[in-house]
């Protein structure tokens, strides 16, 4: 494992984002660890046994997306490898991504988003900065690798915004008078109980630390099943039901996705892609022609 080691220490020197390096150790590690059950060492590996891997991967249902990541970092790998003169060559370099097919946006409704939002009792700390990490997501369109990211100093709430200040898209976000609340409330009540000294994060984990991608979207899927909510929770679907949410009640497309910091046509395009359906549909259904 020392040659992996060395090869998130290069990724570090990149200033690649730390959720990008983790997706790249947990990559590379489950890789690695296939070619020790296997009885192959790196030098040795040659293009069949990469996509001997690849079908292991689909053979155990993992999403395309996944799969695709998965190559991108196992061909990245060994172009290191190759470059550092670590291996004499390269048997990834042929390898393809399998192509993505973009399906229609998986969003919840907003009843479900209400019976998700519908916290019972605010009597913990942890219960606190659960319905707070919520009410943010919901309320802001935030990503949750943004919103792992936030400092406790990114909070605005005199002048009611948060700043998102890491990533590629930098923004100031408005918060609504529900979101302000329920954050304000954490703040206040419940993140000093649970940081540990001298922890700039503004959302923490039961450690006292920042919260890791996996530990979140854990909680998340947790309260989801609490709501009953009997749906596949992405990490973008919060994110997606409060762009369509706005626009379906009339929201300006321009705004919400300046918002969202959305910078790509084709996420623009989806969500128009979306709201359309819902226009056809209410024609269809509603008219008194129809």
């Amino acid at each position: 494992m020392e040659v992996v080691e060395e090869y998130i220490k290069y990724l570090n020197s990149k200033n690649l984002s730390k959720n990008t390096i983790s997706s790249y150790y947990i990559d590379i590690k489950r890789y690695v660890d296939y070619l020790k059950e296997k009885m192959i060492s790196l030098d040795n590996v040659v293009e069949n046994d990469i996509i001997g891997y690849i079908i292991r991967l689909e053979q155990e249902n993992i999403s395309v997306a996944t799969v695709s990541r998965m190559i991108s970092s196992i061909k990245s790998f060994h172009d290191y490898l190759f470059f550092y003169g670590i291996s004499k060559n390269n048997p990834a370099r042929n390898i393809k991504k399998p192509k993505i097919e973009k399906n229609s946006l998986d969003i919840l409704t907003e009843e479900e988003v209400k019976r998700l939002l519908d916290f019972k009792n605010l009597n913990t700390p942890k219960k606190i900065r659960d319905k707070a990490i919520f009410e943010i997501l919901y309320g802001t369109g935030i990503k949750v690798s943004e919103l792992i990211d936030m400092d406790i100093d990114s909070v605005e709430l005199d002048l009611d915004y948060i700043c998102c200040d890491k990533g590629k898209n930098p923004r100031i976000i408005p918060l609504s008078n529900t979101s302000k609340e329920y954050l304000e409330k954490y703040i206040n009540e419940s993140r000093t109980e649970l940081a540990n000294k001298g922890e700039k994060a503004l959302f923490v984990s039961s450690l006292g630390q920042r919260f890791t991608r996996q530990g979140l979207w854990k909680l998340i899927k947790k309260y989801a099943n609490l709501a009953n909510i009997d749906k596949n929770i992405n990490p973008s679907m919060l994110r997606h039901s409060f762009a369509i949410h706005l626009l379906n009640e009339g929201a300006n497309v321009a705004v919400v996705s300046k918002i969202l910091g959305n910078s790509n046509l084709s996420s623009l395009q989806s969500y128009l892609n979306h709201i359309n359906k819902n226009m056809r549909r209410e024609i269809k259904e509603k008219h008194p022609r129809k």
